[in-house]
């Protein structure tokens, strides 16, 4: 392995620079981009910096610095422009955050390495080493990116994941061009950028909460209806939801329905929260349990039965003998949330497709899978002795 060698980065430190490098950057065929930040004790991301690099320079762009965003917005609408990101999530929610925008038209670079046959989740580190041969150090990425000055180990950290990142490119959109695949990656991307850009929903956190199934259905409206003010407080004072309410006490108001503050306490609320909040959440439950049936959300769903169950380890076999074909990962191919998806949509005698399944993977598993299922469902089950 080789020793990295970075260039100097140019620092943007003003409205006007970050100007003047965005009509640069407008007329580049593509972008590597990066975030660094801090989220330990915030609900919202903190950005700490924002890198580039284009075919000319590497750029440290500091968002304590910047209050324009809009250049930097105007980069991330034109298509014309490919922005190249590795393992992108939480960057777009910081780049969203700033500007308001999501960069289109995106590439994400481990997602790229997963089409290619390189393996799943590949850090960007062992991906800089698999192509171009280089160690990187891995010291500063949980390092404080909000001090000021950076320290210089931080800054060739910083600078290091785009210069490298810039060159990672060209070598994987070549591998996905000469595999066919590269519609494969456009269209992941594509629909990474959509669920992204959904509005999250307060009205759909309840969802997420560990054996909220097994509440009855005036109950999970109970817990709807606490999850959602939990979201609501947790992003106005910029805190993470658990240190507003945990889901384990959520799960507990909506089972055991607290009537007083002693009952909130032992639903498991700590004491500032009880101290600040009990009235609020009393009057939240009390509305809940009078609403007519109707404003209850829909049932969520139960575990599979004995049957679909069978069907969904039939199906991971069908996704693990293609995504070997394929010689990519099978969560890359089909995830359980979408075998359970198609499984759950054979109720009433039609299976359908998840949109998960659509697009590449419809001809790939998707059809293999409606073939399957069709045979399966004409075969008697017969329970296991076990």
């Amino acid at each position: 392995m080789s020793v990295p060698h970075v260039p100097e980065p140019v620092w943007v430190c003003s409205n006007e620079t970050l100007r003047q490098h965005c009509q640069g950057w407008l007329s580049e065929p593509w972008l590597a981009l990066d975030t660094e930040f801090v989220r330990v004790s915030t609900f919202y991301p903190q950005a700490g910096l924002l890198q580039v690099a284009d075919s000319h320079s590497c750029y440290l762009i500091d968002p304590l610095l910047i209050t324009d965003w809009q250049p930097l917005a105007q980069v991330f609408r034109c298509t014309d422009v490919i922005k190249v990101f590795h393992a992108c999530a939480e960057d777009l929610e910081v780049c969203r955050r700033l500007t308001g925008e999501l960069p289109e038209p995106l590439v994400d670079s481990q997602m790229a390495a997963s089409l290619a046959g390189m393996g799943g989740s590949l850090g960007f580190q062992k991906l800089v080493g698999l192509l171009l041969g280089i160690e990187l150090a891995k010291e500063e990425t949980r390092s404080n990116w909000l001090q000021r000055p950076l320290s210089d180990e931080q800054v060739r950290y910083a600078v290091a994941d785009v210069f490298y990142l810039h060159q990672l490119y060209p070598l994987l959109d070549k591998a996905l061009t000469d595999m066919g695949r590269r519609h494969w990656l456009t269209e992941d991307c594509q629909r990474l950028l959509a669920d992204f850009g959904q509005t999250d929903n307060p009205a759909d956190y309840y969802r997420r909460v560990k054996l909220a199934w097994r509440l009855r259905p005036q109950e999970q409206y109970v817990l709807q209806q606490v999850a959602i003010w939990r979201e609501q407080q947790a992003r106005e004072r910029d805190v993470p939801r658990s240190k507003v309410i945990d889901d384990n006490s959520l799960w507990n108001m909506a089972r055991y329905k607290p009537s007083n503050r002693e009952q909130l306490a032992r639903a498991g609320l700590r004491h500032e929260v009880l101290r600040h909040d009990a009235p609020e959440l009393l009057k939240i439950i009390r509305n809940a349990l009078a609403a007519p049936a109707d404003q209850w959300p829909r049932i969520l769903d139960t575990p599979l039965s004995p049957e679909a169950g069978l069907w969904l380890k039939q199906t991971k076999e069908v996704v693990a003998s293609r995504a070997t074909a394929l010689n990519i990962p099978p969560e890359i191919l089909a995830r359980k949330k979408a075998l359970e998806a198609l499984i759950r949509s054979g109720d009433n005698g039609q299976w359908c497709l998840p949109e998960s399944l659509a697009g590449w993977r419809q001809e790939q598993i998707g059809e293999p899978l409606l073939v399957l299922l069709a045979e399966l469902s004409k075969q008697p089950y017969v329970e296991s002795e076990s």
